[in-house]
């Protein structure tokens, strides 16, 4: 199995339109969103599932892609707007467990058929994609995780060994779909 870990076009809050969180995408973030779209698409790489962030920007991106290579959002991923809440600094721990738990359960699911020769698609935000990364490579979930970073339309590649029975990083924050005016070299 290969899990193609993909982190949404640039959005409104991305790009310091507005500071609202939950934003949709911007004309750039459409644009980047329909170039890897059509990277996925000629490169043939047979997507059997997509699934996305329940937030705008992931949503928005996922459909770009998922029109193009004409593969149907299986589901969306739970994700927390953890940005919502007033007291940030006290419910951060409480947000992270609890998105570390679903995502785990998500996870243990997705990995079930992992001796399979399948191609999983999640479309999801930066923190959320080194999560991911970081439960199935077994990297301690620490501050050190989050130096990990991945720009908008970034594509990481993690595949199970079957020799070696574990999880696999081919490939991170792979840009080559984009032409230079359209990276987004982003802090978050």
């Amino acid at each position: 199995m290969n899990i193609i870990l993909i982190r949404h076009g640039e959005s409104e809050h991305n790009s310091g339109i507005t500071i609202l969180k939950d934003t949709p995408l911007t004309k750039k973030g459409v644009v980047q969103a329909k170039f890897l779209g059509k990277k996925l698409k000629r490169q043939k790489i047979k997507i059997n599932k997509i699934y996305t962030s329940n937030l705008i920007r992931s949503k928005q991106t996922g459909e770009i892609i998922s029109k193009i290579i004409h593969i149907p959002i299986k589901s969306s991923l739970e994700e927390l707007d953890e940005y919502a809440s007033k007291n940030l600094k006290s419910r951060i721990r409480i947000l992270f467990n609890l998105r570390l738990r679903k995502l785990k359960k998500f996870l243990k699911e997705l990995s079930i058929d992992k001796e399979r020769n399948k191609n999983i698609l999640i479309i999801a935000h930066g923190v959320t994609n080194r999560i991911i990364m970081g439960y199935l490579l077994q990297i301690p979930l620490k501050k050190q995780l989050l130096r990990f970073r991945q720009h908008n339309t970034g594509l990481s590649v993690l595949y199970w060994n079957k020799n070696f029975k574990n999880w696999c990083l081919e490939s991170m924050n792979d840009m080559p779909h984009l032409p230079k005016k359209l990276r987004s070299i982003n802090k978050s």
